[in-house]
């Protein structure tokens, strides 16, 4: 938290088209940022009566509707849950721990270069957690010089894949380890890691940008305009 309000303060808040703020005189600076109140203040307390109402809607009323009815079997040593599943927000991760099986090649041969070390098991919790990783990576892997995706055609299309991957992840993990589900999964995690490790790097080479523009002002001129106003032009409010 503190580090977040030191970077907050430090070098602004972020914005849709990744051009950083003016630093000339306050006049300059002050056409690129917006204040913190009430912009900002209220922007949050939005967000945070809409998740609070959904909050209390679901403990006061619903209390079960994400639960799992294995939870209601008492615990028993001698007897296994045939299907146990994590949290839905870890659910991709455990598609990609259970994807990775003896038969599959790349398990194979870093079990023959491991000599045994590296079982499928072993493999498993290695992608697991390198799915994991390889995301605080992503502003070393993405070698283009435009920071927002609003400019990077391309780059849309694959990040949209991505998301339809984690959906996809998500639901093969609440399913059972066995055919078709497990290749879904390997799929999955194929594309996952394809993602960070080669389409990333490659898009920043192979993509051409849109024009950016050169200041944060001129991009909201572009979209909203400007009027006169008291013989001074202005930004058109937003509808």
């Amino acid at each position: 938290m503190i580090v977040h309000i030191w970077a907050f303060h430090t070098t602004g808040n972020n914005n849709p088209t990744g051009v950083e703020v003016r630093r000339g005189s306050k006049e300059e600076a002050k056409k690129d940022t917006l204040p913190f109140w009430p912009y900002f203040v209220i922007k949050d307390l939005f967000a945070l009566a809409v998740i609070m109402a959904i909050f209390m809607a679901i403990v006061g009323f619903m209390p079960n509707y994400l639960g799992h009815p294995d939870n209601y079997i008492p615990a028993n040593p001698l007897a296994t849950p045939t299907h146990i599943v994590p949290e839905w927000y870890f659910l991709p991760f455990y598609a990609i721990l259970r994807a990775f099986t003896a038969d599959v090649w790349v398990v194979m041969f870093a079990e023959w270069i491991s000599f045994g070390i590296i079982d499928a098991k072993f493999f498993g919790v290695l992608a697991m957690f390198g799915a994991i990783f390889v995301m605080a990576l992503a502003p070393w892997l993405d070698t283009s010089s435009v920071r927002s995706g609003r400019y990077r055609p391309m780059f849309k299309w694959w990040f949209a894949l991505l998301v339809i991957d984690f959906i996809v992840l998500m639901w093969a993990g609440a399913m059972p380890a066995e055919p078709p589900y497990s290749i879904i999964s390997l799929i999955g995690a194929t594309y996952w890691f394809a993602y960070f490790l080669i389409i990333l790097p490659l898009l920043g080479v192979i993509e051409k940008p849109l024009p950016t523009p050169a200041t944060i002002e001129d991009d909201f001129n572009a979209h909203y305009g400007t009027e006169k106003r008291g013989g001074k032009t202005v930004a058109t409010p937003a509808e």
